[in-house]
């Protein structure tokens, strides 16, 4: 089992679904990653290495320079989000303590190795359920429990 080199934190997917709801609004205008940044409350270097990967996952286009900023180069009813986590590529497992391997212990190498075979089937199964969920149903649900309270 050979896992992918990722650099992306579980923190990273947070990150990167906030920017994009942000970039939802329906102005159209370009935001800069210091105006996401601040919507969001996340630490602005943060933002642009999230914000690159989406460009990468073409779900956002890039103007540099004074006047540029970020966009959605997508409709949010295409862009699901099994899409936003692949284009973020997380690297670190959500609960990283279940995966504890002392050095030179087989036994918890054996136990280790299990587990990690269940944790890449259960991200399976989540991605399946995660594509039937596009950024614009997150977008209505986050308004309709706004209208809630």
């Amino acid at each position: 089992m050979e896992k992918k080199a990722r650099t992306a934190t579980p923190k990273w997917l947070g990150v990167a679904v906030q920017a994009l709801v942000y970039l939802n609004r329906d102005d159209g205008e370009l935001c800069s990653s210091g105006e996401i940044a601040g919507a969001i409350g996340s630490e602005v270097t943060l933002v642009r290495r999230v914000l690159t990967r989406l460009v990468q996952a073409e779900m956002v286009t890039a103007r540099e320079g004074r006047d540029g900023g970020y966009m959605l180069a997508r409709s949010a009813d295409e862009i699901t989000l099994a899409d936003i986590y692949r284009a973020v590529e997380i690297c670190d497992p959500i609960c990283p303590g279940i995966l504890h391997r002392p050095e030179d212990n087989e036994f918890c190498t054996d136990v280790t190795d299990a587990v990690s075979e269940i944790i890449e089937a259960t991200e399976k199964k989540m991605l399946e359920l995660w594509d039937s969920y596009t950024l614009a149903s997150l977008v209505r649900r986050c308004e309709s429990e706004s209208q809630h309270i």
